[in-house]
């Protein structure tokens, strides 16, 4: 696959495939973006789910295949630019420090975190059940943050190669912390400061700007 083969992406704002948008506006790379319209179930429709049958977002296609999956994508994305600089290459220690952050932030973080946005997942009807579900996802939130804290603590970036792949997923997890349905969750001054300079980037400006067309996110520091 060449570099400038056009790659076409699935998403919707806001959503973990933020990241992988933020990735792309980065990278240069020539691709196409497609809305998929997650309130209204589109991505449940046919169209969509003969392209991917997960139904999810993020979702890239290209020479025909599609591949999803956040931290799948991004290891993509960053390997085809080939540089070394979103994401360390094969044998650099760091870049398996990559993969234990992204794994982080996809099992544990968003878990954690959709356990408060969507309990019904996991707890069905039951209020009482749903209640206990979004408790529980507070004190696992709250854990989690306490690590990341730990893990960010005296540094600019996540990895010491500057701005990575992790930075632009640790951007929209930060998002969604500062969501009005959490209604409680520790200070994280470490991945405020990561959160914001990623923010600040010309890349993300551009790629908020687009989402904001068809969503509004907030950014609490603006």
């Amino acid at each position: 696959m060449s570099v400038n083969q056009e790659i076409i992406f699935y998403y919707y704002p806001r959503a973990c495939s933020l990241a992988v948008h933020i990735v792309l506006e980065e990278s240069g790379l020539n691709y196409e973006r497609r809305l998929i319209d997650l309130p209204s179930k589109q991505n449940l429709a046919k169209p969509y789910l003969a392209v991917n049958p997960k139904g999810t977002v993020p979702a890239l296609v290209l020479d025909g295949e599609t591949l999803t999956e956040t931290q799948a994508i991004l290891t993509f994305l960053a390997d085809k630019i080939g540089d070394g600089k979103l994401l360390p290459p094969v044998g650099d220690f760091r870049r398996y420090r990559a993969h234990e952050w992204m794994n982080f932030l996809s099992s544990s973080v968003h878990t954690y975190i959709r356990s408060i946005f969507r309990s019904a997942a996991y707890a069905g009807e039951s209020k009482g059940a749903n209640d206990a579900v979004n408790a529980q996802g507070l004190k696992n939130l709250a854990n989690a943050v306490d690590r990341v804290e730990s893990l960010l603590a005296d540094k600019t970036w996540s990895l010491s190669t500057g701005f990575s792949v992790v930075d632009a997923y640790l951007f929209v997890m930060y998002l969604w912390t500062t969501d009005a349905r959490i209604l409680s969750v520790p200070e994280r001054p470490n991945w405020e400061a990561v959160a914001k300079s990623v923010w600040q980037r010309p890349a993300v400006q551009q790629v908020l700007s687009i989402e904001r067309k068809h969503r509004s996110i907030v950014v609490p520091w603006e």
